[in-house]
């Protein structure tokens, strides 16, 4: 099988193990609950784990909470609370490729500032997409998430980025979601290419810090953060999201 009909395919997993655990992370569920579910699903759907095969990393799912932004270890039992903010990445193996995907979402019922913010990523990550074309430039893609985040009003990260995406599950280009300089310095978008589109966003001042467990990595400030990522592939004119459903049709 080759890499794009492996990717495609694996990407059809993932989409809906991330549909089928956008429903199931409600008020009352755990993390260590979300992780079995992952697990669960992809194996029944014919994917192996992703995120495994990623060297010391032993769960199939990053789940944070509020404060946490990525690579949440997801052992806790402690339940979501109303109102908690909750972000859950997932990757599939298929066929000897990779494709990685995240949401997140409020459990129970949500403030209007907390759908704003939310909001404000799900727009950012659209554009991102809409910037994904031969011939454009990744620059194009961190100034289409960067400016849509400001403009609410709130911050990118220069640390945590998307990236390249295929045999590995971290692969070059890395993504920036910030403006770090002209676009023409960025690598060029090319046509088959694979990218984990990953829109990495906090609510106040994006300084963060590595966790007593030597994953979770959260905002300093106790503010909220989010991811939204979906994986595409490069095409004449455009991109396929390959992780359907998209976020789009599940949020």
């Amino acid at each position: 099988m080759n890499k794009l009909h492996a990717m495609q395919e694996g990407g059809a997993i993932l989409g809906q193990v991330r549909r089928d655990l956008y429903a199931f992370t409600q008020v009352g569920v755990t993390p260590a609950a979300i992780e079995q579910e992952a697990r669960r699903l992809i194996k029944q759907l014919g994917g192996e784990l992703s995120f495994t095969k990623v060297p010391s990393y032993h769960w199939a799912t990053c789940v944070n909470l509020n404060a946490g932004i990525v690579h949440g270890i997801p052992t806790s039992t402690v339940p979501f609370r109303d109102g908690d903010l909750i972000t859950v990445d997932v990757g599939v193996y298929y066929h000897g490729f990779h494709t990685d995907a995240a949401f997140s979402k409020v459990v129970g019922n949500s403030t209007p500032e907390q759908r704003r913010f939310l909001q404000a990523g799900l727009e950012g990550l659209q554009l991102a997409i809409d910037a994904v074309k031969p011939g454009n430039y990744i620059g194009d893609i961190s100034l289409a998430m960067d400016s849509t985040v400001k403009k609410y009003g709130y911050s990118t990260t220069r640390e945590l980025t998307g990236h390249g995406v295929g045999r590995e599950l971290h692969e070059e280009p890395m993504i920036s979601n910030r403006v770090l300089g002209p676009r023409e310095q960025t690598p060029v978008i090319t046509l088959g290419q694979t990218l984990a589109i990953e829109l990495i966003y906090v609510e106040g001042k994006p300084a963060l810090f590595l966790e007593e467990d030597g994953w979770t990595i959260s905002v300093k400030d106790g503010t909220l953060s989010a991811v939204f990522e979906e994986t595409v592939q490069v095409v004449p004119g455009g991109c396929l999201i390959l992780t359907n459903p998209a976020l789009s049709q599940i949020v």
